[in-house]
Order: C-alpha cells, then sequence, then structure tokens
C-alpha cells in the first residue's frame, strides 16, 4: 500500500490502519522529513527514531509536508523498535489538526456544500476516550446532518482558519463523515418549487416512510423520491412532477 501525502493524510492512513488492526510498518518520505511508524495489530508500538515521547515523534510525522508513504506488512515488529503503545490514535489525529497550518488542512477537506454527521464508532474498541477543547465541541455540536459544512462553520462562529483545522481533525480522526446522500439539496429544490409547501411534503415523507436521513441507503431515497413524486403529481401534474424529482435525483447524489 502506498501513495501521495498530497492526496492522502497521513493522519487518516494511521487511522485506517487502526480501525484495520494491521501489524506492520509505515514509511513516510516527505519533503521537510521521514521516518517510520510501527503497528502492531492497530496499535502504535514504535518509530523509527529513538525518542523520549513516542508521541511527539508520531506527531512529527503527520505533519510531514508532499511526498510519498508506504505501508509495508509484518508479522511482528522488530523487538528494537518496540517503544511504547499509544492506543487512543483519536486523540493524536485532534492533536495534530491544531498543529496544522489553515491552508493544509483545507487541502484535505470536501468542499463547503458537503453535509456532514457524526459517525459510528469504526473498529473493536468498547470505549474511547475523546479529549475535545471548547471550541472543537462547540463546532461539532453545530453538525446536525442537514446543514452544508460552510453553514456549520459559519454557524459555530469560530475564525474560518482555526474551524478548518476543527474540520480536518474531526473528520480524520473519524468522529465526522460524510452523509452518503445530500438530502439538504433535496429540501432545496422542494422549496425553491413548491414554496414552504416543498419543505412540509419532504419531511412528511420522512415522518410517513419513517426514514433516518443519516443513515440512508439508495432503496430508501428511491422510496422517498417515489413518496414525493406521487405528492407532488397531485399538486402540479405529472410532467411538472417529473422534472422536480429528476432534480431531486441528481441533486442528491455527491
Amino acid at each position: 500500500m502506498f501513495g501521495e501525502i498530497a492526496n492522502v493524510s497521513i493522519a487518516g492512513m494511521v487511522r485506517l490502519l487502526s480501525v484495520f488492526r494491521q501489524t506492520g510498518k509505515l514509511e513516510i518520505n516527505g519533503q521537510d522529513g521521514e521516518g517510520q511508524i510501527y503497528f502492531k495489530s492497530g496499535i502504535i508500538v514504535g518509530t523509527s527514531k529513538a525518542v523520549s515521547h513516542l508521541s511527539e515523534e508520531v506527531l512529527r510525522l503527520f505533519l510531514l509536508k508532499e511526498g510519498r508513504f508506504s505501508f509495508q506488512a509484518l508479522e511482528s515488529v522488530p523487538a528494537k523498535s518496540l517503544q511504547g503503545e499509544l492506543q487512543e490514535i483519536e486523540n493524536l489525529i485532534l492533536e495534530s489538526s491544531r498543529r496544522m497550518v489553515s491552508q493544509e488542512a483545507a487541502e484535505y477537506l470536501p468542499g463547503d456544500d458537503v453535509v456532514l454527521q457524526l459517525a459510528p464508532v469504526a473498529g473493536e474498541k468498547e470505549s474511547m476516550r475523546l479529549d475535545f477543547l471548547r471550541d472543537e465541541w462547540n463546532l461539532l455540536t453545530r453538525v446536525n446532518g442537514e446543514d452544508p459544512m460552510g453553514v456549520v462553520r459559519e454557524k459555530s462562529g469560530i475564525r474560518k482558519g482555526r474551524a478548518l483545522q476543527i474540520l480536518y481533525g474531526l473528520l480524520s480522526a473519524g468522529i465526522l463523515r460524510r452523509t452518503r446522500f445530500r438530502i439538504p439539496k433535496v429540501i432545496e429544490i422542494a422549496t425553491q418549487e413548491l414554496g414552504n409547501m416543498g419543505e412540509a411534503l419532504v419531511r412528511e415523507a420522512f415522518r410517513k416512510l419513517k426514514l433516518d436521513q443519516s443513515s440512508m441507503h439508495m432503496r430508501q431515497l428511491i422510496e422517498l423520491l417515489n413518496e414525493l413524486e406521487r405528492n407532488v403529481t397531485l399538486l402540479l401534474g405529472p410532467t411538472r412532477a417529473r422534472h422536480i424529482i429528476d432534480q431531486m435525483w441528481e441533486g442528491s447524489k455527491r
């Protein structure tokens, strides 16, 4: 497994290796440094550099810019590379985001029109402890699965650069994820075409079908649009209804 640092953040790759409980060596070669991180069953257990604080060396590697990384699976980690255990990967990622230049964080983020939602805890952890700063928690509470990322950032009242750092950290740590479908776009189109009644029709369709927009699959989206088409047809006729539903279909896909 290998790739470019410009395309995939080291923090995100480390979390992936942790979730899938990999044992092996992640080698990183950036324009301003290099190093290796060793994993044992998904837990960081060492680096290629002898250090007194394992977490600080890992954070240094998280923040390397440009270059390449590669992962080599191993049956076991060399004894000379064992330096301790770092089990709370998510807190390391949050700390790395606090040290990033905001523009660098922005390069890994999706567009402002993407809608975010809370993500389920991945892997086999029964519990986890997350150490949030106040502004991180305040921004997290603004995520509702409906507002686009740019709106969440503005509503938080946090300056843009800091908000970008926070969003990068929350996404890379797996605390937030993109919604699968852009339901707010469906609501926006309904409102444009039908006024307040359009939004009411969408909300009622969700209630009637007992759908959770944060965990919808393709089948549920089709059920939703079919229900809306039936109701809009009664108001505007089949031709106009079909045109509106087609817009919703295209708008809902990321």
